[in-house]
Parts: structure tokens; C-alpha cells; sequence
């Protein structure tokens, strides 16, 4: 089943998306760095993981009743001590299934609960092309305010101060609140990456691959999790993506 809200990787993914041309206005490698420290900051608001001396460990808590959230709690629990968040976020991000990469497979489910409009068309004919509007359900448009809000301090909510911290983390800021009447929250908004573990930790794993030697602006690739023990989230897609229900 869904939890009853939208989660903080589902709600960072929405927001990757520019809601009138349905594109993905972040490197893809980013935002998949982004969804898996989302997973980590959902998981510390449910009560259900730590984040301590660089490490996540689980609290041992019982699942939330959501699978993918459940699946990726069970990682964290397989190790008593916990693992080292940078290694987590960075396997995490680079996990490739037959049920597609971890952007894709929370994409679908976006869709699937009516937050997002998948538009296929061809380019000559020929190219294939998918586009992700704003469905339906529009839960863009609260998102997006519920960061401004924290760029104007306007609230104290940990959820929204959690998202802005990862929108910050993954250069979204720019996109979430343009123009220039917006750049002071903006500005906070930035900062705040700095501030969180979870996001700090997302921040630098996004500059250390940007600044390694050889890799060109929008390359896709990220080390793929194929050794035992450090596949934190093949256990999300064993099936077809789907969660397997409803609201």
C-alpha cells in the first residue's frame, strides 16, 4: 500500500520536473543522489532510522506499511551497526533493476497516484519521447509552496525544512523559485543543504562526481550496486515497479 501522504523522494521528484514542458531540469545523476537521500530523510521523520557520526542505522522500529519505504528500511536494519550515509546515498542512487533505475521507478509511481501525466510523442516520426506534466492530483504546486515557505521563514514544519534542504542539495532551487523577487528565499533555500546531514552528505557526493576528471556535464552513469550487502535497494524491484496498491 501508499502511505496517505506523498513522500519526500515522490515530492523531490515532482519537483525535478519543469511543470510546463514535463522535463527533468536537474542532471539525472543528481536527482538520483537527491531521491536516495529523500528515502534516508523520510525514513529519520517515520522514527525508523538515525543518522549519527556519519552513519544511518536503523532505530529498530517496525516497518511504516509502505513498501519501498519498508524495502529500504530492511537495508539499513540488515546491518547492525549501520552503514556510512555517503556510501548508503551513493550505492542507493547507483542501483540499476530490470524495473528501471531508482528515478524511474518512483516516476512511475507518481503516475500511478495520478501526480504526474505521462505524454508519449515522436520527434520526425521516428524518435520516441516521453514528457511527465502535472497530473491530475497536483501536488507540484503545494510542494513548491511548502519550500518557499521555508526559504521566508514562514514555518518551522521538519518535513518541508527537510525538502527545501534537498532541493537545495540537488541545485533546485533555481527552478522551484525563480525571479529575482524570489532570490532571498532562494538563497536560504541553498543554504539549508548545508545544514541537514542528509542533505549535506547529498551536496557533496553531487560535487565530488561533477568534479571527477573525464565526466561530461549530464552523463547518467553512477557505480552500480552488484556486491552482496550493497544493493540497498534491489529489493524494491523484484516485480514490475508497481506498489502493489492504492491510496
Amino acid at each position: 500500500m501508499f502511505v496517505p501522504h506523498f513522500t519526500l523522494p515522490e515530492e523531490l521528484l515532482l519537483l525535478a520536473h519543469d511543470p510546463v514542458e514535463g522535463r527533468v531540469v536537474c542532471r539525472t545523476h543528481a536527482l538520483r543522489l537527491g531521491i536516495a537521500g529523500a528515502v534516508a530523510a523520510e525514513l529519520v521523520l517515520a522514527g525508523r532510522v538515525e543518522v549519527r557520526d556519519g552513519k544511518i542505522v536503523a532505530s529498530g522500529a517496525p516497518g511504516i506499511g509502505d513498501s519501498f519505504l519498508d524495502a529500504a528500511l530492511a537495508g539499513v536494519a540488515g546491518r547492525r551497526k549501520g552503514h556510512k550515509l555517503q556510501r548508503w546515498v551513493r550505492d542507493t542512487a547507483g542501483v540499476k533493476t530490470s524495473a528501471g533505475r531508482t528515478d524511474e521507478v518512483w516516476r512511475h509511481r507518481l503516475v500511478a497516484r495520478g501526480a504526474l501525466r505521462e505524454e508519449r510523442t515522436r520527434t520526425l516520426g521516428v524518435i520516441a519521447q516521453r514528457r511527465h506534466l502535472v497530473g491530475p492530483d497536483d501536488r507540484t504546486s503545494p510542494a513548491r509552496e511548502r519550500v518557499s515557505a521555508v526559504g521566508s521563514g514562514a514555518t518551522g514544519d521538519e518535513r518541508a525544512r527537510l525538502l527545501a534542504a534537498l532541493v537545495g542539495a540537488t541545485g533546485l532551487a533555481g527552478n522551484v523559485l525563480p525571479g529575482d523577487e524570489l532570490f532571498q528565499p532562494r538563497s536560504e533555500v541553498t543554504a539549508s543543504a548545508g545544514r541537514d546531514p542528509i542533505a549535506r552528505t547529498v551536496r557533496e557526493l553531487i560535487r565530488e562526481r561533477e568534479g571527477t576528471p573525464g565526466r561530461t556535464r549530464g552523463g547518467e552513469s553512477l557505480p552500480e550496486s552488484t556486491g552482496p550487502g550493497w544493493n540497498p535497494l534491489s529489493w524494491i524491484f523484484d516485480g514490475d515497479g508497481s506498489d502493489g496498491g492504492g491510496d
